[in-house]
């Protein structure tokens, strides 16, 4: 192969490499690299950068040095020179080339519902939770202190209205922990499940989405009643009632390919007037409903309003959740 059809060789690969790297840098400055993976995997794409960048370097050198004749041989037993086929060397270049002009060439755009239906809508997300320290104990009794939010609680009865003494407050601690039983799977969300259950509305926050939902999830017999608001996009699919619909997110642990929905189905007289993948904010009360011969969470809104999409519109796990 004549020094300069391989100094080109050389130039291309160094041009595909810049491209990558331009590319990585592009995503970073507009934080459209938010559509595709974690925000703690960013710095390790940034260094991956910087590895492209001074390996398409080195092929600009190789290539000069091709160029004038004066490459170094390798002492390996390989014969590393490109094929000398037009078709071959279009093939190869174009399985790097055609993605790099789609990633500049196509609108960066969040996952919504055509891929949620696709994957299926976790509407469950306490099922990975092992369940036997709840399931195994039963409802709360009479006693039980309700929720500050409402008049009445899970078991009935009404809130005083005089502040209360240190061995109420104590009392009311030992019925929490009756309230909420653990097991060496569960202790942490128990213990999110008595703070949360203090609240007058559960806010279900970017940085603990899945993490509310699943305690929530695990215990919805002490929150039914409870007041509960989230923000998310509007999933529908064929066997849902005309009053229903799934506000939801995508949860990513490290890039989009290992994305999965979770949502909370909601029921709202006017759903129709939300169009899917519209994001809303609702505030609704919790209770428990069959859909799909699965016991899950539906809230019964109270307010619905139009919201704008976060600058991340994924959730991640929590990983200080717990600690």
């Amino acid at each position: 192969m004549s020094p300069r059809i391989l100094s080109l060789h050389h130039l291309i690969k160094s041009a595909i490499l810049f491209g990558f790297a331009m590319y990585i840098v592009y995503l970073v400055k507009t934080d459209n690299i938010l559509f595709y993976i974690a925000p703690r995997m960013i710095d390790y794409v940034k260094w991956s950068a910087f590895g492209l960048y001074a390996i398409a370097v080195y092929q600009v050198y190789l290539g000069i040095r091709s160029f004038w004749g004066t490459a170094a041989e390798c002492d390996c037993d390989h014969d590393h020179t490109p094929s000398s086929s037009l078709l071959k060397n279009t093939v190869i270049y174009g399985l790097f080339v055609v993605p790099l002009l789609f990633g500049f060439l196509l609108p960066d755009t969040s996952m919504g519902s055509s891929l949620a239906a696709k994957k299926g809508m976790n509407l469950s997300s306490s099922s990975s939770v092992k369940k036997e320290a709840v399931s195994a104990v039963p409802n709360p009794p009479a006693s039980l202190p309700p929720s500050p939010s409402s008049g009445s609680g899970a078991s009935g009865a009404t809130i005083p209205s005089t502040p209360a003494s240190p061995k109420t407050e104590a009392a009311s601690s030992t019925n929490l922990d009756e309230m909420f039983p653990s097991d060496k799977f569960t202790e942490h969300y128990a213990k999110y499940a008595k703070q949360i259950y203090k609240s007058d509305i559960i806010k279900v926050k970017e940085d603990l989405f899945l993490e509310t939902l699943t305690t929530v999830d695990l215990y919805i017999d002490r929150f039914i009643g409870k007041k509960m608001e989230l923000t998310g996009f509007v999933y529908r699919q064929e066997d849902m009632k005309d009053n229903q619909f799934v506000v939801g997110r995508f949860s990513i642990q490290c890039c989009s390919a290992d994305a999965a929905p979770f949502g909370v189905l909601v029921e709202y007289d006017r759903a129709s007037t939300f169009a899917d993948d519209a994001w809303v904010t609702v505030t609704g009360t919790i209770q428990k409903t069959k859909f799909n011969d699965m016991d899950i969470m539906v809230l019964k809104v109270e307010k619905i309003a139009k919201a704008e999409p976060s600058k991340s519109q994924y959730v991640y796990p929590n990983f200080d959740f717990g600690t």
